[in-house]
């Protein structure tokens, strides 16, 4: 690579007048990543005297590149992005890029199969700091001592990553769109004084998504981000009671489109916000006022203990619930629901079990009555997904769908509520669809409240518009740390010390979630009496109550 020393250059008219220029012309555009990579190194064959395909780059060359830009970068241009908030601000110095290149260096060199995402994501930023980072005058110089430009991958985007840890999740996260939970689920005083990281940038900014590269290969009708190529339009993205990673296993609502958003009255549309407090509960007081599929990232072989997470990378838990009651209350962080889990896979021929997920502030207790013996899981939600600063999840504000994109009206069928099913069995309603990154939400233009929301490796949810009261009868649901999750309260507590804070190192009674699981395996729902009477003969003082 010839990279010369700096040379003063000037920014024309022309580009003052690309920088300031958000949506690139159709020229530039294509129908999806793989198109319009395709169509991008065109122009840049056509521009450049000597390129190299991505992958004849290694990632070293490739920080060299970018490093010679950062020191040639233009201020006039920086000044543009900045000041219109624009994603191709250059916000770190060159030296924190040259940190931050040499820890995922030494990551990826222990964890090898990071390479070829690193070495792409490389090509992607390398070719974008050429083009909107230094004036043509200055590539012109450039050019003349030859250098050698690098032109985009032209395949589908690699997945990032197979769970194996906080310094995986690091890399992936740099190479991975920061499609972050802190957007939603930092603390809502910091989102309402507008700190950085707590608000949503503009998908619409960008065409590389999905940010995880959709390693499951989900269709459009499970998986349509605001982010990719093509856009997605009315009936994509629904989702649906869903079951396993297979992009088969999933119940899918019908769905007939309505109106585009150009055609709704915008008065008629009920914007996508959660009360600032509420209560979701049936006036007969049975099950079903709100209901889910909960998904997250696979942490046991049973499933019992997981929460949803920021990609779908390792392979997910699936579990449909029912609730007696959520509670929500952004003042005091806190939100609860209280679930009857209907067990599926190996434990399906087992009665249902019940639990009480509990969130205040940046903590989160899962208490479980797993059929004769009760379980309470404390846990960091964040998984303490950044150190410096350090930072924490939250519950999700209530204003989070405030800026999603409106797509229009649909006939869609809601899954559960006032005693429907799923798929073709669901509540038929017409809703407003919205779309914000990976999340979709529907709300009712007759009760003006949300009814459905779906995220593909987040889950399923719906509520029934009947069920809303926008108060809090009884503060003291949000107690906290619970009970059970103290000493001498459930049999089985795991990350919770003495009084129930969240602890890593701290675990008790793991000797009896074991035992009752290899009866429960080998001896099936009549093996829980013979647990339940060994376990409870050697505590003859728990009067904790057997139910099966």
């Amino acid at each position: 690579l010839l990279l010369g020393g700096g040379t003063s250059a000037s920014s024309s008219v022309h580009d003052l007048r690309r920088a300031r220029t958000k949506q690139p012309r159709d020229v530039y555009r294509g129908d999806d990543q793989t198109s319009m990579s395709k169509v991008l190194n065109q122009h840049l064959l056509r521009s450049e005297k000597s390129t190299l395909p991505c992958e004849n780059w290694s990632t070293s060359e490739l920080q060299e590149f970018m490093a010679t830009i950062a020191e040639h970068r233009t201020d006039d241009l920086q000044q543009i992005y900045r000041s219109a908030d624009d994603r191709r601000d250059m916000k770190h110095s060159l030296e924190d890029h040259k940190m931050h290149w040499a820890k995922l260096n030494h990551i990826v060199s222990n964890h090898p199969h990071l390479y070829e995402p690193q070495q792409e994501s490389h090509c992607r930023e390398a070719v974008m700091w050429w083009t909107h980072h230094l004036v043509e005058e200055k590539r012109g110089h450039f050019r003349l001592q030859g250098i050698t430009v690098p032109l985009l991958p032209e395949g589908p985007k690699k997945p990032c990553g197979r769970g194996e840890g906080s310094d995986e999740e690091h890399v992936c996260s740099y190479i991975n769109e920061k499609n972050s939970c802190d957007w939603c689920h930092s603390t809502q005083a910091e989102h309402d004084a507008g700190a950085e990281g707590t608000t949503p940038p503009d998908a619409l900014q960008k065409t590389t998504g999905p940010d995880d590269g959709n390693p499951h290969g989900w269709d459009r009708l499970r998986r349509c981000d605001q982010d990719q190529l093509p856009r997605c339009q009315l009936c994509e993205g629904v989702g649906g009671k869903v079951w396993s990673d297979k992009n088969e296993d999933i119940d899918l609502p019908p769905c007939e489109i309505v109106a585009n958003a150009s055609d709704v009255d915008p008065k008629t549309v009920a914007p996508p916000l959660y009360p600032k407090a509420f209560t979701v509960k049936r006036k007969d007081g049975k099950q079903g006022g709100y209901s889910d599929t909960l998904i997250g990232w696979k942490t046991d072989p049973f499933c019992f203990g997981f929460f949803p997470q920021n990609d779908s990378i390792p392979p997910l838990c699936y579990r449909s619930e029912d609730s007696l009651v959520k509670y929500y209350d952004i003042e005091k962080e806190a939100t609860r629901i209280d679930y009857t889990i209907h067990n599926e896979g190996v434990f399906s021929i087992f009665p249902n079990i019940t639990s009480t997920i509990l969130m205040v502030q940046d903590t989160m207790w899962i208490q479980n009555h797993l059929w004769v013996v009760d379980q309470c899981i404390c846990a960091n939600p964040s998984g303490n997904h950044c150190e410096t600063p350090p930072c924490k999840s939250y519950v999700h504000h209530w204003d989070t769908f405030k800026t999603a994109q409106y797509l229009g009206r649909e006939k869609i069928a809601v899954e559960w509520i006032q005693n429907h099913g799923t798929g073709k069995s669901g509540k038929m309603m017409e809703l407003d669809h919205f779309i914000l990154w990976s999340h979709h939400v529907w709300t009712d233009p007759v009760s003006r409240r949300l009814v459905r929301a779906w995220k593909p490796f987040n889950g399923l949810q719906n509520y029934d518009p009947e069920a809303w009261v926008d108060e809090i009868a009884d503060p003291s649901v949000f107690e906290a740390p619970p009970a059970k999750c103290k000493k001498g309260g459930a049999k089985i507590r795991i990350n919770c010390d003495d009084d129930g804070h969240y602890h890593p190192k701290k675990s008790e009674g793991l000797e009896h979630l074991d035992a009752l699981f290899m009866i429960a395996v080998t001896k099936g729902p009549e093996g829980l009496s013979e647990f339940s009477d060994m376990l409870y003969a050697a505590h003859p003082e728990s009067d904790t109550a057997i139910v099966i």
